[in-house]
């Protein structure tokens, strides 16, 4: 072989190893994608069909699904993650926003950075956030409602219990769920009662509240928190459990864990309105890979939502079980 075609057939093997490790290293970047899903706090039972969610459409498009959020309820290490996740520069933001206007500072950052962000089931409307997914949380509050006032034709005293009282979410949906109460329903003072996302201080906020107002004709639950502790929760309510049986007290709650489904089919509430969390997380993850990719997104997905009685809670456990 002639010294040219050596160095021709050099050049060629060369050339092409070039290619190859280009090429591999598209691949690696490509597995190396991560987007961040940040809910308002680790912990919540809520959120753990999120991170699923997340994890499984993640997998399936060779990316990562990094779930990462506060301790608790906790606006300032909210934000100080979105910090950290701008600094990593992960390809996209999926954050359920505690307070919807403290995170507008980070959200804009992220956005000027190149990193898109969308919100899942807390939206902060007034931010540069590209979109939201979740639950249409005042239409939400407003089936909530209408079951409420189903389960008490006559109307009654009411109190609410909620998780934290800045929580745009929440508030849209005890604000649906008053809209479907007519005059013949009266608010007990010091509702809404804050727990925190904490389901140790919903179960105490139970116990206080029926002990104060022993002729109460019903509780809704803007987020299932005190039922998390399905025992405890039990415990609580036991002195008002026959008249949840008969109807003569009315306990309507979001979400439809299963814990929450046991609960409804042993007689310790009246009406579940789930939302999807699943969803969320498939949801962000298809949002983001598409923004990722200089793609559009609505600016609303509406996840929605499930209502369940005694009448069809079996086939819900029979879900939540698999």
């Amino acid at each position: 072989m002639t010294m040219k075609k050596i160095l021709l057939t050099t050049a060629a093997v060369m050339t092409m190893g070039l290619g190859l490790a280009s090429l591999g290293g598209t691949r690696a970047q490509a597995a190396e994608k991560t987007f961040a899903m940040v809910p308002k706090a680790l912990g919540i039972p809520f959120y753990a069909d999120a991170e699923t969610g997340c994890e499984a459409e993640a997998a399936k498009i060779g990316a990562k699904c990094d779930f990462t959020g506060p301790s608790q309820l906790d606006d300032a290490a909210q934000i100080s993650i979105m910090r950290d996740l701008i600094t990593k520069h992960v390809a996209g933001i999926s954050v359920a926003p505690n307070n919807p206007d403290s995170i507008k500072g980070v959200i804009a950052d992220a956005i000027k950075a190149g990193i898109p962000v969308i919100t899942f089931d807390s939206d902060s409307p007034d931010s540069q956030r590209i979109g939201f997914i979740g639950t249409n949380n005042e239409g939400g509050g407003e089936t909530a409602g209408k079951a409420f006032a189903a389960a008490l034709p006559n109307g009654g005293t009411y109190a609410v219990l909620t998780g934290g009282l800045s929580a745009a979410n929440l508030n849209d949906r005890i604000a649906g769920f008053k809209k479907q109460l007519g005059p013949n329903f009266k608010e007990v003072a010091g509702s809404p009662y804050s727990c925190n996302d904490d389901s140790n201080a919903g179960v105490q906020i139970i116990q206080d509240v029926l002990a104060k107002y022993p002729h109460l004709d019903g509780i809704y639950f803007s987020g299932g928190w005190p039922m998390f502790a399905p025992a405890a929760y039990a415990r609580a309510v036991k002195s008002r459990k026959a008249d949840i049986q008969s109807g003569k007290f009315v306990v309507v709650s979001f979400d439809t864990l299963l814990p929450q489904l046991k609960l409804l089919k042993e007689g310790d509430a009246t009406v579940l309105v789930g939302q999807r969390p699943y969803a969320m997380g498939t949801g962000s993850i298809d949002m983001l890979e598409t923004l990722s990719k200089g793609g559009t997104v609505p600016k609303i997905t509406d996840t929605g939502t499930d209502v369940v009685t005694k009448d069809n809670v079996d086939s819900f456990i029979a879900k939540a079980s698999k």
